[in-house]
């Protein structure tokens, strides 16, 4: 028996309807099958979903049924159901529709009557298609889409599918065939992909690589709809860019140019503040060999938002397209800054503006060069120091350098005068100290001349090492002296030779020092050992005790619950339990009463709001009104067009072209006489009169347009006055005053990028990247009012500040009886006089318990959380004589404490519960097995209440 169902398409979902049809032996067979087979097609039927309840209809009679058992959306494209929701009809189309003069009739296509509207193509909807042919027919689409196709159409998009040959299709399928994003989208979206495609690679040109098409599709489907027509823009241009980057403005921040950067580098933003902070550093070196010590020097002032970077780096962020400047442009521009410009933000803007285009050149000139100071032999030498390079490498570096420095030697020479003579020492590799230069005096008699020595260049080992007491620059002892007479301009000319290596020496050395400081550092880090023999151990952390060898106190209370618990917590681990990183105020009051000092390595304090923080949107929104205030005023729209309509109206005006024949001849007769070209005899017809006015208002200037934005009416104005719009330009932008709050903390911060934000701090206190244990500014109060009662209490106080007291001391031992490995850590031990006394510090909460029965409730306490049974293991393994709880109340404003000492008889209940404990927990190990906490069946029988109720019920 035939089945044919129709799965209708919700209105919502935008989707085509689903028809499927099969045999079956019975209708509930299928309807089993019907279920599997939307399953696997991945519909969902029902309230709430895309597709309705499917829909049984008479099997149609076409000849162009689906596949059967298969899923397909096509069918509704061409039939629809009657009337009767059972039978189909085809939809009207040029084959079987006939034209009766007033309306197209359909006909039933068994009859004879031949379809006479012949010109009507059959449409295919391209939604329907498979995704090959999808891609294929919007790549054949001109200037719009295709939402439908032709059957020609359709037999065009088979014929490029199989046509191996034509590798530009073949490439563009496969290609987006890889990228899994481009297959889930619309037809507009594909269309708007191979126009692109298309832009980039002209079909009439080369055909492109699979791999440059791939990476070109991935890049676009990963960039927003507003940025791919420039990414279009980039790679129709030849640069491959990997993602259109904006400033912090929002604007193109470019990228695409090829610099003198490693190509194999992607430059973004974070990589040019990098540049900025080495750019803002006072040594000089290679800049395209960055040395290590430099370059992790830079990585700090970035992380810390040093000044003058964070100025510059504020400043460059928002320029448009700064990620299309070189290295040298960067590095030119800060570093022929006057200094102390970073403090003035509108000076620096308009500096910035004014002469980052002079440094701009693909390949760097000389002149750009000089500017950022460069000067690679600094980056050779400090690696010959280093040991990275043989010292012949900077033997032919520092050739010229040689050369520039005995030309300077030598016209030094001819000006000496006699004076005390400094000393110009080598530190080899013609590399020079001259200390001695500085120090010479201008006004000393000279009684002499002294002849200066011959200059030798000889070499100091580059393996030399600078003790710790004296600077790099300093005279090396092995180094051979020259004496010179006194020349200032020489002393200029060395310090600007070697101030550069100097500096990267001295940074170089600091770094050292600094990276010594955290070997030795974290070589002093304890090493704890994996197994804990018998004895006691002082200064454990929390993680070494818990994840050490023996059975704790928890452990046997885990027991006691049931070995089947004891069993999946410790030994076969099924339950896993972490420590939850959210606040026991337990935990938090143990620190402050017994570890005050370790109470920041495990906890996270809420932080304060400084006092002129921004706290609400109002306090943001005054800044911002504030800071627009104070700026200069920007011409407005208003003022602008003011000014485009007052330069029209300077211009002569365009003769009309008249709305009739006569107004059009009075028009051709104000013409000049050499543009009425209608001859004598010739017909003055108003398309003859209007071609002479139209010819003679071209030759009028143009006026220029005084509608649309400001941004337009500026590019206007640009045309008849660029200096006014160059000014404007200098102006600084007034801050945005709309946005989200994010939209408006951004535009403080560009301002004033020291600002303080109540949701900054509070956000970087919760993301908590250490994983401490938060804890608010009220929990904290309340905590610190706990730790002021514990300490205030006459009893609690002696024993929490005692000067002889131990601090969770850990003990391991083994039990006598079974020979298990235990540990216990109490809080608290102190010796008073050979008698070693141990305490708990337990927080609770009885805000609500009479006064009569407190101790009762505080007895429960310590019985039902088997506190009694731990001080029992702490009195046996740690040898204590005494035991004693402090119970502190954590209400707030409600800290009452209680001091219980441990009875004998207590002591002697958790003993012999705890042995037990114990040989059950021995059994469990011996023979595998960890009973659950009920074992056999059992009749429920009244206890003695209950009887007595019981009772009294009977009898009323």
């Amino acid at each position: 028996m035939e089945f044919f169902y129709v799965v209708k398409a919700t209105q919502k979902s935008g989707k085509d309807d689903a028809v499927i049809w099969f045999t079956a032996k019975s209708e509930a067979r299928a309807n089993l099958q019907l279920d599997v087979e939307l399953e696997e097609a991945g519909i969902e039927t029902g309230r709430g979903k895309d597709y309705q309840k499917p829909i049984r209809t008479d099997l149609p009679v076409y000849d162009d049924l689906p596949e059967e058992n298969t899923v397909d959306y096509t069918w509704s494209t061409r039939y629809q159901l009657g009337d009767d929701g059972l039978t189909w009809h085809k939809i009207p189309t040029a084959d079987n529709t006939v034209n009766t003069g007033q309306t197209d009739t359909v006909i039933n296509e068994q009859a004879d009557v031949p379809a006479t509207n012949e010109d009507l193509p059959e449409l295919i909807s391209v939604c329907t298609l498979p995704f090959r042919h999808k891609v294929i027919a919007e790549f054949l689409a001109g200037d719009e889409y295709f939402y439908h196709i032709t059957a020609e159409q359709k037999r065009e998009v088979l014929k490029l599918e199989m046509d191996t040959d034509n590798t530009y299709v073949q490439n563009l399928v496969l290609a987006v065939n890889c990228v899994a994003d481009i297959q889930k989208a619309r037809e507009y979206d594909i269309w708007q992909l191979t126009s692109a495609i298309k832009r980039i690679w002209p079909t009439d040109g080369k055909v492109p690589e699979l791999g440059n098409v791939r990476q070109f599709i991935e890049t676009w489907s990963k960039t927003e709809n507003i940025d791919r027509g420039i990414l279009t823009n980039e790679w129709a241009k030849g640069n491959h860019i990997a993602a259109i980057q904006r400033t912090d403005a929002g604007l193109n921040a470019g990228g695409g140019n090829k610099t003198d950067r490693n190509p194999d580098l992607i430059h973004t933003l974070d990589t040019l503040d990098i540049e900025i902070a080495l750019a803002t550093l006072p040594m000089d070196f290679d800049i395209y060999d960055i040395p290590g010590s430099v370059f992790r020097r830079s990585k700090e002032v970035v992380s810390k938002k040093e000044s003058p970077f964070k100025e510059w780096s504020a400043a460059l962020r928002r320029t448009p397209g700064i990620l299309d400047y070189s290295r040298a442009a960067i590095f030119a521009l800060i570093r022929s800054a006057d200094e102390g410009l970073h403090n003035f933000p509108g000076n620096l803007q308009s500096y910035i503006v004014a002469n980052l285009t002079e440094f701009k050149h693909e390949t760097p000139t000389a002149e750009v060069l000089a500017a950022a100071r460069h000067i690679p032999q600094a980056s050779v030498a400090l690696d010959v120091i280093e040991g990275k390079r043989p010292a012949e490498e900077l033997e032919t570096v520092t050739g010229e350098m040689e050369v520039a420095t005995r030309q300077i030697m030598s016209e030094a020479k001819s000006r000496a005068e006699s004076a005390h003579q400094p000393q110009v020492s080598s530190l080899g590799n013609g590399v020079f100290s001259i200390d001695g230069l500085a120090a010479t005096s201008t006004t000393q008699e000279t009684t002499s001349n002294v002849p200066m020595e011959t200059t030798h260049h000889d070499q100091v080992t580059s393996s030399a090492q600078v003790s710790e007491n004296e600077s790099a620059d300093e005279v090396d002892a092995q180094a051979n002296t020259l004496s010179t007479g006194s020349f200032p301009e020489a002393a200029a000319a060395f310090n600007e030779a070697t101030k550069g290596l100097a500096a990267v020496m001295a940074v170089e050395k600091q770094v050292a020092q600094h990276e010594t400081q955290e070997t030795t550092r974290e070589e002093a880090q304890p090493e704890y050992p994996a197994y804990f023999e018998p004895g006691r151990y002082e200064g454990l952390p929390n993680e070494v005790y818990h994840a050490a060898n023996g059975i704790s106190s928890t452990q046997v209370k885990d027991a006691r619950v049931s070995l089947m618990y004891f069993d999946a917590r410790h030994v076969s681990k099924t339950i896993q339990k972490e420590r939850s990183k959210v606040l026991d105020m337990g935990n938090l009051v143990h620190g402050l009463a017994l570890q005050p000092e370790n109470l920041q390595a495990e906890f996270s304090i809420e932080p304060e709001i400084p006092e002129g923080a921004f706290t609400t949107t109002a306090t943001i929104r005054a800044f911002i009104d504030e800071h627009n205030a104070s700026l200069p005023a920007q011409l407005s729209a208003d003022d602008i067009k003011a000014l485009l309509e007052e330069y029209n109206a300077t211009l002569p005006a365009q003769v009309s072209l008249g709305g009739s024949v006569e107004e059009t001849g009075q028009s051709y007769m104000s013409l000049p006489v050499e543009f009425q070209r209608i001859e004598e005899g010739q017909k003055q017809t108003a398309a003859a009169m209007k071609a002479c006015i139209k010819e003679y208002n071209s030759t009028l200037p143009a006026q220029v347009k005084t509608n649309g934005s400001r941004d337009a009416l500026l590019e206007q104005l640009a045309i008849i006055n660029p200096d006014l719009v160059a000014q404007e330009a200098q102006k600084p932008a007034p801050l945005k005053v709309s946005g989200t709050k994010a939209d408006m903390i951004a535009a403080v911060k560009s301002v004033n990028p020291d600002a303080v934000f109540a949701d900054e701090l509070l956000d970087a206190w919760r993301d908590n990247p250490e994983g401490k244990i938060l804890v608010t500014r009220q929990q904290y109060a309340t905590a610190l009012q706990m730790q002021q009662a514990l300490f205030s209490h006459p009893t609690a106080g002696k024993l929490l500040q005692h000067p002889d007291r131990a601090v969770e001391v850990s003990y391991f031992g083994i039990d006598e009886e079974t020979g298990l490995e235990i540990r216990v850590r109490p809080d608290l031990e102190i010796d008073m006089n050979s008698v070693r006394i141990g305490a708990d510090l337990k927080t609770i909460s009885m805000w609500n318990i009479k006064r009569e029965a407190i101790r009762a409730k505080l007895h429960r306490e310590i019985i039902e959380r088997d506190y009694h049974l731990s001080a029992a293991m702490y009195c046996e393994t740690a040898g204590l004589d005494q035991f004693f709880w402090i119970f502190i109340n954590k209400d707030e404003g409600y800290h009452w404490i209680a001091i219980i000492e441990a009875s004998a008889e207590l002591l002697e209940l958790g003993m012999l519960e705890y042995r037990k404990t114990m040989r059950d927990i021995a059994h469990g190990f011996d023979t595998g097995e960890w009973p659950a906490p009920v074992t056999e069946d059992y009749t429920d029988e009244l206890n003695d209440f209950d009887l007595r109720r019981l009772e009294a019920l009977r009898l009323a």
